[in-house]
């Protein structure tokens, strides 16, 4: 929770009676997921501290959220996403903070802020600083406002062209176990599109990080609480079943075909001949 660093504020309890922003994307074509963070932070740290939405004054600052579909993001060929990234001086754009300005001007009086990284970008500027920090928990339930990052594919791709996504969770798997085995150099590249302050601050971030897709009891218990949030304030219309919902089988696919690649370059550089298959009944 981040508040001006000039004013007399120090604790969530000196909130009372005072102003926390929210934004609110008006693009209708995506869920708005910065606000739901942000609600669904805000309540968090409300609850911690003994406090509820009925203790503080939420002030809702509409936003079009359209910057990725400007004409100036259009004007060459991108051949990575990560060039739409590259377009823009994202670290200090207050597009990836819509709700810094307002603070800054007084309109309001602190902001959720999703991110540590995005939290020390701000506090660099001498401005603000932060009262509160979920992730000093140890409850790991409380660090569910903006993890785990999902990757998800429409209803259609999963059944029309599951090959596509068996390969696109191949790449994930590659990119991470090198990413796991290089992290300064995986540091150099994610700086380019993450909100760490610089490499050396993107390494920190990541170190301890497993950057392999995994879809464990953990993550699927967070992603339940995130999906009931969501339901339960109007975000969502339609529940579901979060152990249905979840795909495991193009992971484990994806698994094995990587796995079976490797046999057979191993086996292949040992043997006259490649070895059998590894192929035989469901690993999970």
């Amino acid at each position: 929770m981040m508040v001006r660093a000039k004013d007399d504020i120090f604790r969530m309890v000196d909130l009372k009676g005072k102003k926390i922003g929210i934004s609110k994307s008006m693009n209708k074509i995506k869920n708005d997921w910065w606000r739901i963070q942000e609600h669904q932070g805000i309540e968090l740290m409300l609850r911690m501290n003994g406090m509820t939405m009925a203790d503080i004054d939420l002030v809702e600052f509409p936003y079009a959220d359209d910057w990725y579909n400007l004409p100036e993001m259009m004007t060459a060929t991108m051949d990575l996403s990560i060039d739409l990234w590259l377009k823009r001086d994202h670290k200090r754009d207050l597009a990836f903070r819509p709700l810094e300005t307002a603070l800054e001007k007084g309109i309001i009086d602190a902001m959720y802020m999703q991110t540590k990284p995005l939290q020390q970008v701000s506090e660099a500027t001498g401005k603000f600083a932060a009262i509160e920090d979920l992730s000093r928990y140890p409850d790991w339930r409380l660090q569910v406002a903006n993890i785990p990052a999902a990757i998800t594919c429409t209803d259609v791709m999963a059944k029309e062209h599951p090959e596509l996504a068996v390969t696109f969770m191949k790449g994930m798997i590659r990119a991470g176990r090198w990413a796991n085995e290089n992290k300064r150099a995986a540091a150099e590249i994610l700086d380019q599109q993450t909100f760490y302050r610089d490499v050396e601050h993107t390494y920190q971030g990541i170190r301890d990080v497993d950057l392999v897709p995994n879809l464990s009891p953990l993550n699927l218990a967070a992603v339940e609480i995130g999906k009931n949030f969501m339901l339960s304030h109007g975000y969502i219309k339609n529940d579901f079943d979060v152990q249905k919902w979840a795909a495991p089988e193009f992971l484990e696919q994806a698994a094995r075909e990587l796995l079976e690649e490797e046999w057979k370059k191993r086996t292949t550089a040992k043997l006259p001949k490649t070895a059998a298959p590894l192929s035989g009944p469901r690993l999970g």
